[in-house]
């Protein structure tokens, strides 16, 4: 009857989404109900691409237009002319479709630049996706690599080292606040030796070096110091980097 169609399409939808398709929910009653308040089972009469979108096709039931898929729902469900539409396939689409969905979304969203999971599944989450219909999206991404979270570590880390010089301790925090599991950071953090964090406190101090002039060597190592630290260098490099401005500047 009209209240068990709905409530079994209704718990179709994550929860986050349900206000959407009360609306689709009504037509759909009035498409599926027949005078006697009983289901019947509909016939495909008309496949439609649409106009603007032409990933997306109008599907009519019994020659009225019922709903809208992605051309990959289309595909995957065999939606052809002729094909009969009953409650459970109904659900099964709309569980097809608010997936593919959830996942144009994602890729839409990693094509910009890459991203972590934990990001990946907050961006899902502030659209109104939920972990229920996240979760197979996010293992889908993996499997096809669209998101590796160890191969981000290695670039991120690689960036950090060309073109934004910070210590360890820094760019761990960094990946750790975007989700890297410590396996892959550290993993990742052990190829950078300290040579290279020296290396690269160097460089910061070398654009500083102006901003230090004419001071004390108390002040200096303290400014200095404190500024390394807040780069996250580690307080043996710290060290080094003071012996070698001591030699070179206060000598």
């Amino acid at each position: 009857n009209l209240g068990l169609l709905r409530i079994s399409v209704y718990a179709a939808i994550p929860r986050f989404r349900r206000a959407l398709i009360l609306g689709f929910l009504y037509k759909l009653s009035l498409i599926f109900l027949g005078e006697d308040s009983m289901i019947r089972i509909k016939v495909i009469t008309k496949i439609e691409q649409q106009k603007r979108n032409t990933k997306r096709y109008n599907i009519f039931l019994d020659d009225i237009y019922a709903f809208s898929v992605h051309e990959d729902v289309l595909v995957s469900q065999q939606l052809t002319k002729g094909k009969e539409i009953d409650e459970n396939n109904l659900i099964e689409l709309l569980r097809k479709e608010e997936r593919n969905k959830g996942r144009q979304k994602a890729l839409t969203y990693l094509s910009r630049k890459p991203r972590t999971e934990k990001e990946v599944r907050q961006y899902l989450l502030r659209h109104d996706f939920d972990n229920e219909l996240i979760n197979p999206i996010i293992a889908q991404l993996k499997e096809k690599l669209y998101i590796n979270d160890k191969w981000y570590a290695e670039q991120f880390i690689e960036q950090r080292i060309q073109l934004r010089p910070r210590g360890k301790k820094l760019i761990e925090h960094e990946l750790k606040q975007k989700g890297i599991k410590d396996s892959d950071i550290q993993g990742e953090l052990e190829k950078m030796d300290e040579e290279v964090e020296y290396q690269l406190a160097l460089q910061l101090v070398e654009k500083k070096q102006n901003q230090y002039k004419g001071l004390d060597w108390e002040v200096f190592q303290r400014r200095l110091g404190a500024f390394l630290q807040r780069k996250g260098f580690s307080y043996d490099v710290i060290y080094r980097i003071f012996e070698k401005c001591k030699d070179d500047i206060f000598i």
